[in-house]
């Protein structure tokens, strides 16, 4: 990552500085008070809290001292170590962070399943979906979508020996394909013609049953795909290498949270902290450190 460099004073800066001069002023909204305004943590370059006052789902939060994040225990990305219980992967530390400049003293983390998350935040269970997900137009249409975080492609995984040499789903006519169930390629899988489609509830299962001969091709996450491969290389399952993602690198693609429509003031406070963790580098930094995707 290249350094950042700080803007200099000129017209730009002016124009901030006298933003920042408006936003101190006291705002008066006529027939309506200004809700309180979240406190939040100093210190955090790049970051101050949106004076939004359309509801209080972070005062809420804040108030009660603890934010319940869902999650479909999903390694790499978010899940709760087997040893120690903790929450681990690339959106707890994220999600770690987040907390801190929002301060919020504890992080609960309830498990669901991945087609389960949309259902449990809209049903009040957690109070956002801290997990890598995605965005799509279905989703769109109940829930919102946070800041993008990070960048990730899928893959295709077939059994050594199989001759699938796939650079499409639509060249897959006559196999059957398999991913989990609630993604985008799962989605893409049942709408190809000609292609048997199968749900898991998790990768492992999808890339033992490629090993097995029980699935002929597997479709997700390159990260997740990789590391299932090296974790059992007894398993004789490769990465199709002429697959051709469908995920592009636009902010469409990149993995977000989700949050209810609802909470606006949550959403767009955890957005904001994003924003500033893309500017400092922090959010480059945990990428790096675990290796799985891009900023």
């Amino acid at each position: 990552m290249s350094d950042l460099k700080k803007p200099v004073k000129g017209r730009r800066s002016l124009l901030l500085a006298g933003g920042a001069a408006i936003a101190g002023a006291p705002l008066v909204l006529a027939g309506k008070a200004r809700a309180a305004t979240p406190d939040f943590a100093p210190g955090y370059e790049g970051f101050s809290m949106s004076k939004y006052d359309g509801d209080d789902s972070l005062l809420r939060i804040q108030k009660k001292g603890e934010l319940v994040i869902g999650t479909s225990n999903d390694w790499p990305y978010s899940y709760l170590d087997a040893k120690t219980g903790a929450f681990s992967g690339i959106d707890a530390d994220i999600i770690h962070v987040l907390a801190k400049m929002l301060k919020i003293p504890k992080v609960t983390v309830a498990t669901a399943s991945f087609d389960g998350l949309v259902p449990g935040v809209l049903s009040g269970r957690f109070d956002m979906v801290g997990d890598s997900i995605h965005f799509t137009p279905d989703r769109a249409k109940v829930v919102d979508f946070s800041f993008p975080t990070y960048f990730y492609a899928e893959t295709m995984v077939v059994k050594k020996g199989s001759g699938i040499s796939a650079r499409d789903i639509s060249e897959l006519k006559g196999k059957s394909a398999g991913s989990i169930l609630g993604t985008n390629y799962s989605d893409w899988i049942q709408k190809t013609p000609g292609v048997e489609y199968r749900g898991y509830k998790d990768a492992q299962s999808v890339v033992q049953d490629v090993a097995s001969g029980r699935l002929d091709v597997g479709i997700y996450d390159l990260p997740v795909m990789a590391a299932i491969i090296k974790q059992y290389p007894q398993w004789p399952v490769e990465i199709v290498k002429a697959y051709v993602p469908r995920t592009t690198k636009v902010p469409a693609n990149f993995s977000r949270y989700i949050f209810r429509q609802q909470d606006q003031q949550l959403n767009i406070a955890t957005s904001r902290a994003l924003e500033s963790m893309q500017y400092t580098g922090q959010m480059q930094a945990i990428i790096a450190r675990h290796g799985i995707g891009e900023g």
